[in-house]
């Protein structure tokens, strides 16, 4: 009776605590679901971020790229014209060059030979071409477009001493099309602002704006933080959670926001399914609690009884015909006593076999750890030879260019000075870009932009490209190339053919046979290039695609490189849902690197997704 009369002093002493807590439990998950939905603004953000980026990133790539087209160099602007065409973004883009004096010479929105009109912002261009430096620019009026643009523009100077400006054109509706794929609501506004407060492209519920200056509110939060939140009202009057950050490549930023009915709604959502769940946890506790104090009370009723029985036979007789498994548990206690020793011996000697494998695990541990800090040295003194060849001839070309008024100077050294600084300064930079290049592949920040290409038309292009820069003139390449459509970005897969090109010329012989061809087999497109060179050793060849990984070299190794060109490539023939395997007999046997990538029309697999070492852990 006594403890029924304390039953309800018991369930208050219970029930004061879980309200206490459930009300903190509440507003905690109120603050978190409100934190999540903000995060996800960001996260999205950042997002679109990325995506902007990657497309001016690879505009800037792309006019790179052209600029050491060998027509331009030449002045032959009808077949760069064509070398343009085939480079543009796609819809909503075109290439653009001119002239010292802002004259347009080809424009790929226009047929070749159309009459071209003269830029009206010389001066930009002029200080373009004096300072050597690219621009990405605010929205522009085009008159002959009827709407709004914008430009990446990059200046060159060809090695005959031309100078020109190349850029590369988009109209908003391309930025709005790069966002279509993303994971972001159709309901949430995105926006991109360039620096002058103008908005670029916007994807909302209200009318195009694009050309039309920002609120000034909302200009004045971007303008005081590298990334933030805001809030603001969209054009139909809508409240806005919004999150913007900058580009880091220009000076626009984009603004992804989010209706705040909508987040609260989600929060609401969140937070009854969070309550329900929590008194569905509450009652079955409590149901619980009723069923085990039931049999927790006839338990220590036996216990009680079966205490003051002890000594007695009958008392083991009541023990051992209980129903309570507990109770049971205390009879079978002794009778397991033996098998639990005999039990934990063997779990002691099964505890000393693993531990001397975690022995032999960490003795394993530390010995690859020592192998990848030997080739991390490596790595490093390789680095610094690079580095050092071309700091070393600068460092010369410099000390002469400082001599070329003295007399008895020929006046030809300052020209070869020059020719030295910029082919070890663009040397220097080829090898920042390649270990910029694999980090951001390994690390999973590389964006396709896949169209249908003919993979045997890919392969002609850079061959041709090779053989115009002097590349190939020492070797004999047979180009057997069947057409292979695929879907894939033509950027990265000139960057898969050019660097397994470059292996192949690198390591073989001047006069030996290069082959390549490109052949359909069955849902995929093959792309096969064989070599007659030094090959590759069976105890390397497990490795080849790892970074950094070159064979046993020394510092005065004529080939160079980094060792990181086909850890790239594999990776970029992945994101593409190929493979590559690379074959050799051996030393001195050459050596064929075999692409296979999915036809454009057979089912696409799911990309993979690197792990391990192969995952970036190099650079840690």
């Amino acid at each position: 009776m006594k403890l029924r009369t304390h039953y309800w002093l018991l369930a208050f002493c219970i029930v004061c605590p879980v309200a206490v807590f459930f009300s903190i439990a509440l507003d905690m998950l109120l603050t978190s679901q409100r934190a999540v939905a903000m995060r996800h603004i960001e996260e999205s953000a950042r997002s679109a971020r990325q995506e902007l980026d990657a497309e001016i990133r690879r505009a800037q790539s792309v006019l790179r790229a052209l600029a050491y087209s060998q027509s331009l160099d030449s002045g032959d602007y009808a077949r760069f014209y064509r070398e343009a065409l085939a480079a543009n973004a796609g819809q909503g883009a075109w290439m653009i060059l001119y002239d010292e004096e802002g004259q347009q010479l080809a424009n790929t929105r226009l047929a070749y030979g159309d009459r071209l009109p003269r830029r009206p912002d010389v001066g930009v261009l002029k200080s373009m071409i004096a300072s050597d430096k690219g621009l990405v620019s605010s929205v522009k009026w085009g008159p002959a477009l009827q709407q709004h643009f914008v430009t990446v523009e990059q200046p060159v100077t060809t090695p005959s001493g031309r100078r020109y400006v190349l850029s590369q054109a988009f109209t908003p509706s391309y930025f709005t099309r790069t966002y279509a794929g993303r994971v972001i609501p159709d309901s949430w506004p995105v926006w991109v602002i360039d620096g002058k407060g103008t908005m670029i492209s916007r994807r909302d519920s209200g009318e195009a704006k694009t050309g039309n200056p920002v609120p000034a509110d909302v200009m004045m939060a971007i303008r005081a933080a590298p990334s933030g939140s805001l809030r603001h009202k969209s054009v139909d009057g809508t409240d806005i959670h919004g999150y913007f950050v900058h580009s880091a490549l220009s000076d626009w930023a984009v603004i992804v926001g989010a209706p705040v009915a909508e987040i609260n709604a989600a929060v609401l959502r969140g937070m009854s399914v969070a309550v329900a769940g929590f008194l569905l946890a509450i009652a079955a506790a409590v149901g619980l609690g009723v069923h085990t104090g039931k049999r927790l009370v006839r338990f220590v009723s036996n216990a009680s009884r079966a205490a003051r029985a002890l000594g007695r036979e009958s008392a083991v007789a009541v023990l051992r015909k209980s129903n309570i498994g507990e109770m049971e548990a205390l009879n079978e206690a002794i009778r397991e006593a033996d098998a639990r020793l005999r039990q934990e011996m063997e779990s002691r000697a099964q505890a000393e076999r693993e531990r001397n494998e975690l022995l032999e695990r960490e003795r394993a541990a530390r010995t690859h750890a020592e192998e990848q800090n030997a080739a991390k040295d490596e790595f490093l003194a390789m680095l610094g030879h690079e580095l050092r060849n071309p700091l070393g001839a600068i460092t010369s070309a410099v000390a002469v260019l400082d001599h070329a008024c003295l007399p008895g100077m020929p006046a030809e050294a300052s020209a070869r000075a020059r020719d030295v600084l910029r082919r070890q300064s663009a040397h220097l930079r080829s090898l920042v870009d390649d270990l910029l290049e694999v980090n951001r592949a390994l690390m999973g920040k590389l964006a396709l932009n896949r169209q249908r290409m003919d993979l045997g038309e890919a392969v002609r292009s850079c061959v041709d490209m090779a053989q115009s820069s002097g590349k190939l003139k020492t070797h004999h390449v047979e180009c057997t190339l069947a057409p292979s459509v695929v879907l894939g970005d033509g950027t990265r897969l000139a960057q898969v053919i050019d660097n397994i090109l470059d292996n192949a010329v690198k390591y073989s012989p001047p006069g030996t046979r290069i082959a390549i061809t490109v052949r359909q087999e069955g849902d995929e497109a093959v792309m096969s290039v064989r070599d007659e060179g030094v090959g590759i050793t069976p105890d390397l060849l497990p490795h080849v695609f790892k970074v950094f990984v070159q064979g046993k070299q020394t510092l005065q190794r004529v080939q160079g490189g980094l060792g990181i060109g086909l850890t790239l490539v594999r990776r970029l023939v992945e994101m593409h849902g190929g493979v590559i395997a690379v074959m050799s007999a051996g030393a001195n046997q050459g050596a064929t690197v075999t692409v296979r990538l999915p036809s454009a029309d057979a089912p696409q697999k799911a990309l993979p997704v690197m792990a391990g070492e192969d995952a970036g852990a190099w650079w840690r």
